[in-house]
């Protein structure tokens, strides 16, 4: 048996016949040497040399005895010391243990701090100064606009008192808000189609053309030496047209009268403060929607011979075509509407949509010596009973024949007749 058929055999040892000893952690090292050693001799040994070796093999309960048949030679690198332990751990029956080898873990390398090179910071480049910024331009300022001057606006024309209703002071006369001119003295009219306007004539009005016409004014008078109307129209010339005036004396007496004359208009006006306040000498006369009242009343008129004023608020000595209508006839002391036919007769004569109060009674008709008046129509009216006679809304002589239709007193709407006189 060579020694590596040897050596073989004793690392297939079972087990349980490894003897524990105190080299026990050197044995794979050192058998790993003998063997190797062993090998080595092997080699190094001339063949021709080599004195064989006789073992005598005994099992292993019985250990394990080599007997050299000659002494090993230096040849084989072992001493014979070397070779006496050698058997002596070979008799052990403990198997040797399996060589472990374990990796070799190099040390770590624990590698140089490496020093950051410092990082220089740049020094801070200048920084340019801005330039400077242009400053902008100035705003032209408009030149300021004149601010129109407000037209002043045109004063309101006069608004004509209204006609619906009963004609009183904010229906008749100068409508309100209309500027007035002052006329002092008495104004006498000789030019055709005259227009009086807004004036404020302080002093009497006569009339002496065609024509003409007297608006929004009013006429006040002036002191007087006998009997005279603020406006006179006695020529009788066409067409007067008297419209939204005022008749009233600064100065009342006796004398004076409102309108007199004919051949004329008399609407929205306002009289009072004179005995009759329209004294008619002729006819083709309309007076509408006017307010006649609070006449001049003397106990001793000195125009009636010192017995009491006849005042009336219209008197109607002659004529034909006359209307009366839509008109406010109050406080006359003799009556409302007075024919008289002193100068001549009457005719075609209308009263209506009237209110009438007052007087011994409120329309007399009277005949003298012209005999009956002809187409005398009464309608539609309304009369108060302050009447001197009883009742007395209208009177009349049974020969002038009045046609009398929608008559009332009020306020009990009692039908009004005419009674005889």
């Amino acid at each position: 048996m060579t020694l590596m058929t040897f050596t073989a055999k004793l690392h297939r040892l079972p087990t349980n016949q490894k003897v524990s000893s105190p080299f026990r952690r050197a044995r794979p090292r050192v058998i790993a040497s003998v063997a190797l050693g062993l090998m080595g001799a092997s080699i190094g040994i001339v063949p021709a040399q080599a004195a064989p070796l006789n073992y005598t093999v005994t099992p292993w309960g019985a250990g394990l005895s080599v007997s050299p048949a000659a002494d090993v030679s230096s040849g084989s690198g072992l001493s014979p010391a070397q070779l006496r332990w050698l058997l002596a751990r070979l008799k052990s029956p403990v198997a040797p243990e399996p060589v472990i080898l374990k990796p070799v873990v190099p040390e770590p390398v624990v590698p140089e701090p490496v020093v950051p090179e410092p990082i220089l910071t740049p020094a801070p480049l200048p920084v340019p100064a801005p330039a400077p910024v242009p400053a902008p331009a100035p705003i032209p300022v408009p030149a300021p606009v004149p601010v129109p001057v407000p037209v002043p606006a045109p004063a309101p024309a006069p608004t004509p008192p209204s006609t619906v209703g009963i004609p009183n002071e904010s229906n008749t006369g100068v409508p309100a808000g209309t500027a007035l001119t002052v006329h002092w003295g008495d104004l006498i009219i000789t030019e055709a189609s005259t227009v009086i306007d807004s004036l404020d004539v302080r002093g009497m009005v006569k009339v002496e053309a065609s024509d003409v016409t007297i608006k929004n004014s009013i006429v006040r008078g002036r002191a007087l030496n006998g009997p005279m109307a603020l406006i006179g129209n006695l020529g009788g010339y066409r067409n007067l047209r008297i419209i939204d005036t005022e008749l009233f004396p600064s100065a009342p007496s006796p004398d004076f009268q409102g309108i007199y004359g004919y051949n004329f208009e008399a609407t929205r006006v306002n009289i009072h403060g004179v005995v009759d306040g329209i004294h008619l000498t002729g006819g083709n006369v309309a007076i509408t929607d006017s307010w006649l009242h609070d006449n001049l009343h003397y106990d001793r008129d000195p125009n009636q011979g010192g017995t009491p004023s006849h005042d009336d608020s219209i008197q109607i000595q002659e004529g034909s075509n006359i209307l009366i209508d839509g008109n406010r006839l109050t406080d006359a002391w003799n009556a409302s509407v007075q024919v008289t036919q002193d100068r001549g007769g009457v005719s075609n004569l209308t009263i209506s949509n009237n209110i009438v109060d007052g007087g011994g009674c409120s329309i007399n008709l009277a005949e003298k010596a012209h005999g009956p008046l002809h187409g005398v129509v009464v309608s539609g009216n309304t009369f108060g009973r302050n009447t001197r006679v009883d009742d007395c809304a209208v009177i009349a002589p049974s020969t002038t024949k009045v046609l009398m239709s929608h008559n009332y007193y009020t306020p009990d709407d009692t039908l009004v007749e005419v009674h005889q006189g």
